[in-house]
């Protein structure tokens, strides 16, 4: 699935496992993941094999700073998928995409699963409430970088480069935002990288460390101990698990105008 001809589009996933590919970086979504991009991201989804898959694209026209969606990723809460499986069902089960008219809720559903970030508008700089949130737009697409590009290669100046921002001015407001600043978030990506590779993948320790950005793999050691209290290997022995291979989704997908 891509978002060809929306604005932007939020991808949910049910069941399986979901590859998403975007100028922001790649992403690994699992059930209960969500993530929102802009349409000009030119994100594609691939679903593995048993996965179902939930689109919502927001028609051309529709402001992306209006607040339906942000860019952003997250996980439903078990509410949130109960109701997301209602409306899929109520759309009726079938194999392949299809776009249909977005039932009543589905707005309702949106704004409920990026309330949060609803709640950082005010933190942002602005004299009106479009100018912040075109400003938590951007932080948005800046943070959503930082967890799709792990490897190390992706500087903050370049980033902040990129929105528009000076690196202290960018700095200041990601620390205002989310409450940590961007190296630090951009470390953490990266362990949370190197933990799911080591999960479900045989790459090398050393492998693994090279792929998450980490000079080598003595400093991805001490890192990777102080995040989560125990050594790579160990953490390898007690979680591996097999990947699906690549194939066909179950999908469903909803047009917002």
């Amino acid at each position: 699935m891509d978002a060809a001809g929306h604005a932007a589009v939020l991808w949910l996933v049910l069941r399986g496992q979901v590859d998403v590919s975007a100028r922001e970086g790649e992403f690994v979504l699992g059930p209960g993941d969500w993530i929102s991009l802009a349409g000009d991201s030119a994100p594609r989804a691939l679903g593995r094999i048993g996965t179902l898959l939930l689109g919502v694209g927001v028609a051309p026209g529709v402001a992306v700073e209006s607040g339906l969606l942000f860019p952003a990723r997250g996980r439903m809460p078990p509410r949130a998928r109960g109701q997301a499986l209602r409306i899929w069902r109520s759309c009726g089960a079938f194999d392949g995409a299809a776009t249909l008219d977005a039932p009543d809720e589905v707005p309702a559903f949106l704004a409920a699963l990026q309330a949060d970030l609803a709640d950082r508008i005010g933190r942002c700089p602005g004299h009106s409430e479009r100018r912040k949130r075109q400003v938590l737009l951007r932080m948005q697409r800046a943070r959503l970088c930082l967890e799709g590009q792990v490897d190390g290669g992706l500087r903050i100046g370049e980033l902040a480069q990129r929105i528009h921002f000076s690196p202290w001015y960018f700095s200041k407001l990601f620390q205002a935002l989310y409450g940590i600043g961007p190296l630090q978030f951009s470390a953490r990506m990266r362990l949370e990288r190197a933990r799911r590779l080591l999960a479900t993948t045989a790459m090398p320790i050393t492998e693994v460390s090279a792929a998450c950005g980490f000079d080598n793999p003595c400093s991805f050691a001490r890192a990777f101990r102080a995040r989560f209290g125990t050594t790579a290997s160990d953490y390898r022995l007690r979680h591996a698990r097999g990947g699906d291979a690549g194939g066909a989704a179950a999908a469903c997908a909803w047009s917002v105008r």
